[in-house]
């Protein structure tokens, strides 16, 4: 006769199981779609180093010289590395949550982590004290949870201590390639209007040969406007992800809700579809 009890208590336990990772669906479908979302930043293909040998090279051509192909871009060959920093703690981050909402381990190797992050002009990107706090902040999370082996009873702790340092690094990454990135394609565009405008008012020049510079310019301009056309999409990727993140920070309490469900899912959606946005590109 007491053996029903027993089993009651391993049903009730069992349950209690699987209704908790039915909770965490909704929290695995915002992250493992921020995920994604964020690692599309590996996809973009430019940077400032390649921003700085473009105009380089153009200089070269313009002046006839081809002798001397040296071009100095360290200070941009450093601003890129900072981003990477910035882009592989944000990227560790939503790994975690992706595996703390699936009730998984974490594992991730938090070399990169643990070098700090310096205040200070870097080339074309400014490094201030917030991005050197959050950096820390969410790295020295990651190490913790990574070699703590956080499991889903933690992500309340993970997410309530990420969520201004996360979302300021986002925010940071954001600005980095939708303002500062795009701002040099459209240099480029204008120097590149200028040189084409210069060669077809030269005289010496046939209709001919005009129209083949009038074709290579609409070219190169397509090939610009399509990488700035990534750049919007991930913009916008982020600014969906950073929404959803502090969605789930508002509501961490109350997680097993409808309609916090419902308005995660809804996130992951978003997230999802101006994922397909950029695939398309």
């Amino acid at each position: 006769m007491m053996k029903h009890p027993k089993i009651y208590g391993i049903l009730f336990l069992a349950l209690l199981g699987i209704s908790s990772c039915v909770n965490l669906k909704h929290v695995n479908a915002y992250s493992s779609e921020s995920l994604e979302g964020v690692q599309y930043f590996e996809t973009l293909n430019y940077s400032f180093q390649q921003s700085c040998f473009d105009k380089c090279f153009e200089e070269k051509i313009n002046n006839l010289e081809f002798l001397n192909q040296d071009c100095n871009c360290q200070q941009e060959k450093v601003a890129d590395s900072i981003t990477l920093k910035i882009y592989t703690s944000v990227f560790g981050y939503f790994d975690g949550l992706t595996n703390l909402s699936n009730n998984d381990l974490t594992s991730y190797k938090t070399d990169a982590l643990s070098n700090a992050l310096s205040e200070g002009d870097f080339g074309s990107i400014t490094i201030k004290t917030e991005h050197v706090e959050s950096y820390t902040t969410v790295s020295q999370l990651l190490i913790h949870a990574f070699t703590d082996s956080y499991r889903k009873k933690k992500i309340k702790t993970y997410v309530k201590a990420a969520n201004t340092s996360v979302k300021t690094l986002i925010s940071f990454l954001d600005f980095n390639i939708s303002s500062n990135l795009n701002g040099k394609l459209e240099v480029k565009k204008n120097r590149l209007k200028a040189d084409y405008f210069d060669l077809v008012k030269d005289t010496s020049l046939s209709s001919f040969e005009k129209r083949n510079a009038i074709t290579e310019y609409y070219t190169n301009i397509s090939v610009i406007e399509q990488q700035q056309a990534k750049f919007a999409a991930y913009s916008k990727t982020l600014a969906a992800i950073s929404e959803g993140h502090q969605k789930l920070y508002d509501d961490i309490e109350h997680l097993s809700l409808k309609e916090i469900k419902q308005e995660l899912f809804e996130s992951a959606s978003e997230i999802k579809s101006i994922i397909s946005e950029l695939k398309k590109i």
